[in-house]
């Protein structure tokens, strides 16, 4: 009676992981990149929408800056008014590795909750081969493609 495998044997079980390895990690490594980019695409619209309620649950003027670092929510008493509120403070796509390639973009919103001086802003997430598009109208409506 045998005990054990070849050394035939041990090799060809090695080279079909290999060829399942090289199959698998490159597609995972893919849909970690398109599930990462999705998920900030996610927390800007997310921050935009956050900008809006401020300003319409607070009455005032909402700022939102949108950097590679961070993503600000400050609400204002009204133009031109130098003190502002820090409403809320995210750390921003590179902390996920994701790369903003659109410049850095403030936007304003009303006390009625009308985007001011937006005017039809994009966001372009890039991580890899995956990308999204966070686009905004100049009325502050916020999709993703």
């Amino acid at each position: 009676m045998r005990r054990g495998a070849t050394l035939v044997e041990l090799v060809t079980v090695l080279a079909i992981l290999a060829i399942l390895a090289a199959i698998v990690v490159p597609s995972a490594a893919r849909e970690g990149d398109r599930l990462a980019v999705e998920h900030q695409a996610m927390r800007i619209l997310l921050a935009y929408r956050g900008a809006w309620l401020t300003a319409r649950s607070h009455q005032r003027l909402a700022l939102l800056r949108i950097t590679p670092d961070s993503l600000a929510i400050r609400s204002v008493r009204s133009a031109g008014h130098p003190e502002t509120t820090l409403v809320s403070l995210t750390p921003g796509p590179s902390v996920a590795g994701v790369t903003l390639e659109s410049p850095p973009r403030t936007a304003v919103f009303g006390p009625d909750g009308i985007g001011l001086g937006v005017s039809n802003t994009t966001h372009v997430l890039v991580k890899g081969s995956a990308s999204k598009r966070v686009v905004v109208s100049r009325l502050g409506r916020v999709r993703v493609q």
